[in-house]
């Protein structure tokens, strides 16, 4: 546990010491995506699903191009396997090439779009998308292409937003479900629209089981699982990583008029978190459905949170302007409220161990792939 605890406090204090101009923003971006690539890269047994991941790299050492080529599987992830079994015998390869990736992406991210990349950092970390990456790889190698892509939702560019979701969809199926969602994300923040998708959420959750049983039926990518026989389906998340995503929510609605106003684009990236509570309030019914989550949470913790920050910080120093001394005590209480939440977040996924990411081995300890954990 300690090694996640020192990851969010170095990130913090390494942040407020060097992220003072661009170049200190650079080499904290570059600091941070080693630290990031490290911790993941090394991990050995760690995630709920690493066993599974390693245990596919050997079974693809045996197979052969065409039998992969012919099986219903996303051709992204399984040509990535084979290409790195056929010369790579050590499994671990795969964790470090993914955690690369990972770690690239989000120092670029962080760099292009945040004033103090210390704070998204913290969010990305906080708000579980890190420990998620040590988890659901192919899924976040889907999410992390959907984040470039949601440019084009700005743009209106649906045939290029198309070609990258079909990208993606070679490592993950679920992506399909970003092509509606690109005309419904450019739709106005309102409380309208927020009452709108909030109806259409619990008239979902009345009738999830009969949703549900059809998603077993016909969605080939689900065929394998049943209400009956299927915790993914039959049981829930617990409820405390929707509390605290909504508990976050808050400061954002309240502030959004402001968001948008300083930037339009901020517009998608509130619909982002209005639907990243969405499925994480569903998962707590259904705790497959949650798993949707991770096309927006990157957006999110990556843009959105550092700008709320800092949105509500320059609003208090405009407001009080005139006196220094209330600017220093609102900004003080505005870190604290959000320091406390982070710490909060940050503790409760760390307590619940959701995906399974303690105790941290490393590939330098001893390890039985024996199971699936």
């Amino acid at each position: 546990m300690w090694i996640y605890i020192l990851l969010l406090a170095g990130s913090v204090i390494l942040g407020v010491l060097i992220c003072r101009n661009k170049i200190g923003n650079m080499i904290y971006c570059i600091l941070a995506g080693i630290a990031l690539f490290v911790i993941a890269a090394l991990r050995r047994s760690v995630g709920h699903d690493y066993n599974n991941y390693a245990w596919g790299y050997w079974g693809y050492m045996s197979e052969s191009l065409e039998t992969i080529a012919q099986a219903r599987t996303e051709k992204g992830y399984s040509m990535l396997n084979k290409l790195l079994a056929d010369y790579i015998p050590e499994y671990q390869s795969i964790f470090i090439i993914v955690a690369a990736f990972f770690a690239i992406c989000t120092a670029v991210a962080v760099y292009k779009y945040c004033k103090r990349p210390y704070i998204a950092i913290t969010f990305f970390l906080v708000f579980g998308a890190y420990f998620n990456t040590l988890n659901f790889l192919r899924q976040f190698i889907a999410a992390y292409i959907m984040f470039y892509a949601y440019r084009f939702i700005k743009k209106n560019q649906f045939f290029r937003f198309l070609i990258l979701v079909l990208f993606a969809t070679c490592f993950h199926r679920s992506a399909l479900i970003m092509i509606p969602l690109f005309f419904i994300m450019r739709v106005k923040v309102s409380p309208v629209s927020a009452g709108v998708i909030a109806g259409l959420t619990v008239i979902y959750l009345i009738f999830s089981w009969n949703i549900m049983e059809m998603l077993t039926q016909f969605l080939y990518a689900y065929r394998g699982y049943t209400l009956a026989t299927s915790g993914h389906f039959a049981l829930g998340c617990n409820p405390t990583y929707a509390i605290c995503v909504t508990v976050f929510f808050i400061p954002v609605w309240l502030v959004r008029k402001r968001l948008i106003a300083e930037d339009p684009d901020n517009n998608l990236l509130i619909n982002c978190y209005i639907f990243l509570l969405v499925f994480e309030l569903i998962g707590v019914k259904h705790s497959i459905i949650s798993r949707l989550a991770a096309y927006f949470i990157l957006p999110v913790a990556l843009i959105l949170m550092p700008r709320v920050v800092e949105t509500i910080i320059e609003w208090c120093k405009h407001k009080f302007r005139k006196d220094r001394n209330k600017v220093t005590a609102w900004t003080a209480i505005i870190v604290s409220a959000f320091s406390i939440a982070c710490i909060g977040m940050y503790g409760a996924l760390l307590a619940r161990n959701y995906n399974g990411i303690l105790p941290y081995r490393t590939m330098f300890d001893d390890f039985s792939t024996e199971g699936t954990e």
